[in-house]
Formats: structure tokens, C-alpha cells, sequence
């Protein structure tokens, strides 16, 4: 029996248009998404990662800039109180006293922004979390211990996912707890920047006159 080649065309004309068939096509990348994808998965951790640690590197670059405008303006204080005249050197004194503590105040939470970040702290306690990843944590263990804590980790790939689960959470608490520090320390930096101009101000005393006086 021959077959009658129209025939054949138009049936392979209907396939084509099966498969290119928009719907078709839609359900399939569905069903693609609801399947397991390991490779999106490494790409997220290796994402939220860097991304945590691009934040770490902010807060330290944030606490130095605090760190050297604090002690660029103290030190210009030092000179306006030494350069001012005899009648107005008391209200730059106590202006200069407000910017000073609350200057060495924003100091203090930069440092403490600034210090190196630990996982291992009162809200880990209770929890299962070890903090082996991290350079400080493992440090301490011996080369033996550390091989058996790795081999424990990489024994399975749900092992692996809940390790970098954890360290990527109490990561983010470091992180938010460094931002806190930097934020207390920006307020001290401001409270005694406004406190010293509007008591410096409200005198009548124009810093400029200072060092442009004819």
C-alpha cells in the first residue's frame, strides 16, 4: 500500500507545530522549574556568599571613613581653640568638649565594627552549629579533629547543604549585628557635629572669621 506523500507532509506539518506550539513549551519549562536543580542551588549559595561578604567589607570600609573624619575633626578643633581670641575660646571650649566625647564615643562602636567577626557566641549555644567553616573556629582544633569535623560535613550532600545553611545564617546575624555598631556610631558622630555648630552658632561665632580675620 503506498502512502500518499501530501499525507505524510502534513502530518509532519502538525508535529512541527506541536512542538512549537507556545503551550506546549510553557508546560515543559513548568516542569523543568519543580524539578531539582542542583546547579541553581550552587549558584545561590555562591551568590548570597559573596554578597554577604561584599556587605563585611562595606562595614569595615564605612568604619574606617568614621574612624578618620572623627580624628580629622577633633584635630581641626584642637586648632580653632588654639587660634580663636581670648573672649570666645570658652563657648569653642565646650562645643569642642561635646564634639570630642561624642566624636571618641562614635570611635569606640567603629572599633567595635571594625573587630574581626566570630560565629561561636551566647545564641549559638543549645544549637548544633560549630562554625567549622570558619577560619577562628577551626584554628583551634587539632589537624585530626579538623579532618574528622570535614569528613563528617562532606559525608553527604544534605550535610553539606545544612552546614552552609548555618554558617550562611549566623553569618547574616554578624553582619546585621556589625551594621548596628556602625549605625550607633554615625549617631554620636552626628549629635555632637549639630550639638557643636548650633552652640557655636547660637553665640555668633563663624568658624571662618577664625581663620580669616584681616
Amino acid at each position: 500500500m503506498e502512502i500518499c506523500p501530501c499525507h505524510t507532509f502534513s502530518s509532519m506539518s502538525k508535529e512541527k507545530k506541536k512542538k512549537k506550539d507556545p503551550e506546549v513549551i510553557a508546560e515543559k519549562e513548568k516542569a523543568k522549574m519543580k524539578k531539582f536543580d542542583p546547579r541553581g542551588i550552587q549558584t545561590l549559595f555562591r551568590t548570597l556568599m559573596r554578597n554577604h561578604y561584599n556587605l563585611l567589607k562595606m562595614v569595615d570600609n564605612k568604619a574606617s571613613i568614621i574612624l578618620t573624619v572623627n580624628s580629622i575633626i577633633i584635630s581641626l578643633m584642637m586648632g580653632v581653640i588654639y587660634m580663636a581670641p581670648e573672649d570666645s575660646q570658652g563657648v569653642l571650649e565646650t562645643g569642642s568638649k561635646v564634639l570630642l566625647n561624642c566624636g571618641m564615643a562614635s570611635m569606640v562602636f567603629a572599633l567595635i565594627a571594625m573587630a574581626p567577626h566570630k560565629y561561636i557566641g551566647l545564641k549559638m549555644n543549645g544549637t548544633s552549629y560549630k562554625g567549622s567553616l570558619y577560619a577562628s573556629n577551626f584554628s583551634k582544633m587539632s589537624l585530626s579533629e579538623f579532618q574528622n569535623e570535614m569528613q563528617r560535613i562532606i559525608s553527604t550532600g544534605e550535610t553539606v547543604y545544612k552546614e552552609m545553611i548555618d554558617d550562611l545564617y549566623y553569618l547574616g546575624k554578624t553582619i546585621a549585628f556589625k551594621q548596628k555598631m556602625i549605625l550607633v556610631s554615625v549617631i554620636f558622630f552626628f549629635i555632637g557635629l549639630i550639638i557643636a555648630i548650633i552652640h557655636t552658632l547660637s553665640h555668633g561665632i563663624m568658624i571662618e572669621k577664625l581663620f580669616f580675620q584681616n
